[in-house]
């Protein structure tokens, strides 16, 4: 998205900005930057509920040895943070690669954190999110969607920064008392501790006649983080949308009901965490490492809405054993 070069150039904003104000600026910003490198909090979100769902996966065939509960979580963290996961196979290992370049004829180059190998294409496992054509690398969801992670990025940097504020509270006083006498009440008020202190009134003015007299004594004024709503609010859409495009559903990250949350879980079962599941095993198979992925017991979980399908299968005349097999209570 292009914008205007005066645009670009917004200056910060006040206290008191609207919605549309926060919008700009943080598009501003996107714009000037072709790409957002930070994490953000909803990423992580996603990225780590996919990791402890691969975790969690039941693995059978003849790679079992080597994608462990480990390196499954791994794998499900990094198809959402970038897009791909890259292992090898070498000397009975299988070790993660944290860069890699593919070279011609099927080959690649594969980098661990101290040693670089050159390794055959059926030595290396890769599984992708998305493709960038260009590059040829996978492209996580947020690789896409970069404006977006970098508005949340700017987002959470503002409200952080805001939250930093200096927290405390003001006790006004008048601008020519004399200061013995202010520095004795600071610092008989500072001790009090639930005490009782005894002043005198400053209602009689201080100065000259009512006019410079303060309404009530000894107000005190709170300072402290003021977060606008507007800058909240923006927030909240901007996360949601982040889960969103990670496959997450936003219902598993907000205060729903029950039922929303149940609903949610079976939508991030079957929407997400299957289809990703089938595409490491589709990987693992290029590989010479064969496996099969279970995640019943994630679905387990969702074991009351299975019975009420089941139920409304066999209500409706379908035979017991085919109603359980589409339901999910039994393998077909």
């Amino acid at each position: 998205m292009q914008l205007p070069t005066d645009m670009a150039r917004i200056a910060p904003v006040t206290e008191d900005r609207n919605y549309s104000d926060v919008i700009a600026e943080a598009l501003a910003e996107a714009a000037a930057m072709p790409e957002a490198a930070g994490y953000i909090g909803a990423l992580e979100t996603a990225s780590g509920q996919l990791s402890r769902a691969f975790a969690s996966a039941q693995v059978t065939g003849a790679g079992i040895a080597a994608f462990t509960p480990d390196v499954m979580s791994q794998i499900g963290r990094s198809l959402v943070e970038a897009g791909e996961a890259v292992w090898f196979r070498r000397a009975g290992q299988f070790m993660r690669a944290w860069e890699y370049t593919e070279g011609r004829a099927g080959s690649f180059e594969v980098s661990t954190r101290n040693t670089t190998y050159k390794l055959p294409a059926n030595r290396v496992f890769r599984v992708q999110w998305n493709l960038e054509e260009a590059s040829g690398r996978g492209l996580g969801p947020l690789g896409t969607a970069r404006t977006l992670r970098s508005l949340i990025q700017r987002l959470e940097t503002s409200l952080s920064n805001e939250a930093r504020a200096s927290v405390g509270y003001l006790l006004p006083v008048p601008a020519d008392g004399g200061a013995s006498t202010v520095d004795a009440l600071k610092k008989q008020l500072g001790q009090l501790k639930g005490d009782i202190a005894i002043a005198e009134t400053t209602a009689a003015a201080w100065g000259d006649g009512p006019s410079a007299a303060p309404r009530r004594d000894f107000q005190l004024a709170r300072l402290g983080p003021m977060i606008p709503d507007s800058s909240v609010r923006l927030f909240q859409v901007g996360r949601d949308a982040v889960l969103s495009a990670c496959g997450y559903p936003v219902s598993l990250a907000n205060d729903a009901d029950g039922t929303a949350q149940r609903e949610a879980w079976r939508r991030y079962l079957h929407g997400t965490v299957a289809p990703l599941g089938r595409l490491v095993e589709a990987a693992a198979r290029r590989v010479g490492l064969g496996i099969m992925l279970d995640f019943d017991a994630l679905f387990a979980s969702d074991i009351s809405g299975r019975a009420r399908a089941f139920q409304s299968l066999v209500g409706g005349g379908m035979d017991v054993a085919q109603a359980a097999a589409l339901s999910g209570l039994l393998n077909e």
